[in-house]
């Protein structure tokens, strides 16, 4: 009687092995992914971008940090959401500062969402020798959005 009931625990483990090693993982789900070019090297965080073909994808609002794809590989960029809703069009905010341009803020309009990202500041007297702050739009295609 004891065989039985081992044998039968023995087959139960075996079935029960079976059906978890064969069960397809669900995939994340992934909050926006997006796509643009760069014309020229940028700053992101601390990430310098070679101009270029980029993709991007967040998994969380909660947690924003994006996953990077470009010329120099994947790399992560970590940022803040804002109160701002992102309306019009999905872009990347662009500071032009001397002969310094870095990413500022991320707008995801088909989500309504913004990301805003921190500038290094550089020192007083050279902010002034590198003139007026201007700034320019890139254009973000989203991918698979839901």
């Amino acid at each position: 009687m004891k065989s039985r009931r081992n044998r039968a625990l023995i087959i139960v483990a075996f079935a029960l092995a079976a059906v978890f090693a064969s069960a397809v993982p669900a995939s994340a789900q992934v909050a926006f992914q997006g796509k643009f070019t760069l014309s020229h090297q940028v700053r992101w965080q601390k990430a310098t971008l070679p101009a270029g073909n980029y993709t991007f994808e967040i998994q969380s609002l909660a947690t924003p940090r994006i996953v990077l794809r470009g010329p120099n590989g994947p790399q992560f960029i970590n940022g803040f959401i804002t109160d701002q809703k992102a309306v019009g069009h999905s872009m990347l905010v662009v500071e032009n500062r001397g002969n310094q341009s870095c990413i500022t803020e991320l707008r995801m309009a088909p989500i309504g969402r913004s990301i805003r990202y921190s500038v290094p500041k550089a020192p007083k007297d050279v902010e002034l020798a590198q003139g007026p702050v201007t700034r320019e739009e890139v254009t973000v295609a989203a991918v698979n959005v839901k």
